[in-house]
């Protein structure tokens, strides 16, 4: 109530306050009526008033309201600006157009009239100069002649009077000039009386003057009638054209707002929602036919979607392998089998620690932008069945290789007896057999060795090691065999110097098999790379170099590697073979022992 109030007075201030403005400007305005002009230039005004409320009113509640039916507001705007800016336009320059005829016919007259008000001034300026000049040389003339009396007698000579003396030329009073007239004895002061036509003129041109000012105010008082009446005519376009173009736009916009209020309801799941066919008969009748089948299909398409999932999980729930499925959201997802043996999906953290220390399980972590998938297996068994196999042919292997040895050794023992029997010691032959056969021994030692280390690992004895200075004592050893091997880079790590030693001369030992005469190891804070000029690791053997028993070399046993790579592991790091064809190409990564 007190805005509406605030709100009034305003109105009713500036209405006042218009009026005195307008009766200021009308005072001197010679043949106006005021009231019949304030009358109507009060209900131009409240005309103005009112559309203009009825126009923002309008525009308020479109724009400053819900933010609903954009669509209907976009085309309401651009049917707006298409209609109303032409019509602004053609507003804009009527009024330009009528200010500058008003403008140039009344500068025309104005300036008719300066021309002769000038003229006229200077001439009238000029004869009274004149006037005044001939007087003075009349004045002159008799009283240097001593005719006083004469001159007196002159019409338009009001008085003579002597002086004693006076200074000034020509004085100008109200209604005369006083002349002052300087003989050879004496001065005289003459009053000449002005001439009443020139006042008369004078008046007249004041007259004139009123004229053209009362002319000049009347043409600003016809041009605001005229600024008026237009931005009338104005604003009663703009409240046509903001109705048009909302009536125009919600018949457009109505049906797609339905189509989209329904589309909403489907994207929340409602698929049941019941779509009418808007009949339109143009392309909003065929959308709504399109949206209507694309509802339809959608619907077949869900039951689809819905079998297939229950198929789906049921098929999980029957595999013996654990599944859990993390989306990016946050939402998680399992299987039977990872329910029954991890109790749900409670502590996802403490779920995979636990399946990560369990040695029996087996961990596939599958990340996607969906979300992360883990696929847990125990492979108990199948890690027993592979241990027995591998083991079941290490000992056929081993059996092998030491029965190897054993046939020569029994041979050259029998020869010994032999020669022992018969009395046929000879020294030569005595220390040629017992060398063969302690070589035979010396190699069924190293191939025990060898198996040694690949049992379960002890308790390493670590230390402080500087692996350049181990690898500069390894290269000394086969220098002397024409083996070069350059050393790039240091690190001290912490490692068991002996077990280390023994990965290396494996390394090494395998360069030397397969033709390498040049070994180059660089060292850098996160690991060691080895690289030799020997016979290069195809593709095929690269993952399967480090498996026990693997050889391609006929004369290898397939150990020296599985070695490398038990050692290694053991010391907490990671080694893995580089298919290359120029060379054996090894990579040693240093990490953090557990």
């Amino acid at each position: 109530m007190k805005r509406k109030l605030l709100i009034g007075l305003s109105l009713l201030l500036a209405f006042v306050a218009i009026n005195v403005a307008f009766i200021n400007n009308l005072k001197n305005l010679p043949y106006a009526n005021y009231y019949i002009l304030l009358l109507a230039i009060n209900i131009d005004l409240l005309a103005l008033v009112l559309i203009t409320s009825i126009i923002l009113r309008k525009l308020i509640k479109v724009y400053l309201g819900k933010r609903r039916n954009i669509l209907r507001r976009k085309l309401a705007n651009i049917l707006f600006l298409y209609l109303f800016i032409p019509l602004l336009l053609l507003n804009v320059v009527s009024i330009v157009v009528v200010l500058q005829s008003t403008k140039t016919y009344l500068s025309s007259k104005t300036r008719a009239l300066s021309s002769s008000a000038e003229r006229v001034y200077r001439n009238l300026y000029e004869s009274e100069l004149r006037r005044v000049e001939r007087f003075k040389s009349i004045a002159h003339a008799l009283l240097e002649a001593g005719l006083f009396d004469e001159l007196n007698r002159i019409k338009d000579i009001e008085s003579v009077v002597r002086v004693p003396s006076c200074d000034f030329d020509v004085s100008e009073g109200e209604f005369n000039y006083t002349l002052c007239v300087n003989t050879g004895d004496a001065s005289y002061k003459v009053v000449v009386s002005k001439d009443l036509r020139l006042i008369r003129d004078v008046s007249e041109f004041g007259e004139l003057a009123l004229d053209v000012r009362a002319f000049v105010k009347t043409r600003d008082i016809i041009t605001g009638i005229f600024v008026f009446f237009i931005v009338f005519v104005t604003l009663l376009t703009l409240l046509a054209t903001v109705w048009m173009s909302m009536l125009v736009a919600r018949h457009i916009s109505e049906p797609i707002e339905r189509l989209s209020d329904r589309a909403m309801r489907i994207a929340r799941g409602n698929l049941d929602i019941k779509v009418e066919e808007e009949e339109t008969g143009d392309e909003i009748e065929e959308l709504s036919r399109a949206f209507i089948k694309m509802k339809d299909n959608l619907k077949k398409i869900y039951e689809e979607l819905r079998r297939e999932r229950d198929l789906l999980g049921r098929l999980l729930d029957a595999l013996p392998v654990g599944v859990l499925f993390v989306s990016s959201t946050g939402e998680t997802r399992s299987n039977r089998t990872f329910r029954s043996q991890f109790g749900g999906e409670g502590d996802l953290k403490e779920a995979l620690r636990r399946i990560r220390e369990d040695k029996n399980l087996r961990l596939e972590h599958i990340k996607s932008k969906e979300g992360d998938l883990y696929l847990v297996e125990d492979v108990s068994s199948i890690v027993l069945a592979e241990r027995f196999k591998t083991w079941q042919e290490a000992v056929k292997r081993i059996a092998h290789e030491i029965k190897n040895p054993l046939t020569p050794i029994r041979l050259n023992l029998e020869r010994l007896s032999r020669y022992a029997e018969r009395g046929e010691f000879n020294s030569e032959k005595f220390t040629e057999l017992t060398q063969l056969i302690l070589r035979e021994i010396n190699r069924i030692s190293d191939l025990i060795n060898q198996f040694k280390h690949l049992s379960p690992s002890k308790e390493l004895r670590l230390g402080e090691v500087r692996l350049s200075e181990l690898l500069s004592d390894i290269g000394k050893l086969y220098a002397s065999g024409g083996i070069n091997i350059e050393v790039e880079g240091d690190k001290v790590v912490k490692g068991d110097a002996s077990l280390l030693k023994e990965v290396f001369y494996n390394l090494i030992n395998n360069s030397i098999e397969w033709g390498a005469r040049n070994v180059r190891i660089r060292i850098g804070e996160d690991g060691l790379e080895y690289v030799d000029d020997g016979k290069g690791i195809p593709p095929e053997e690269a993952e399967n170099i480090f498996m026990p028993y693997f050889s391609s070399n006929p004369k290898g046993m397939g150990l020296g590697m599985a070695v490398v790579k038990r050692i290694v592991e053991d010391h907490g790091w990671s080694i893995r073979a580089l298919p290359s064809d120029e060379g054996a190409h090894f990579l040693i990564e240093f990490r953090p022992r557990n």
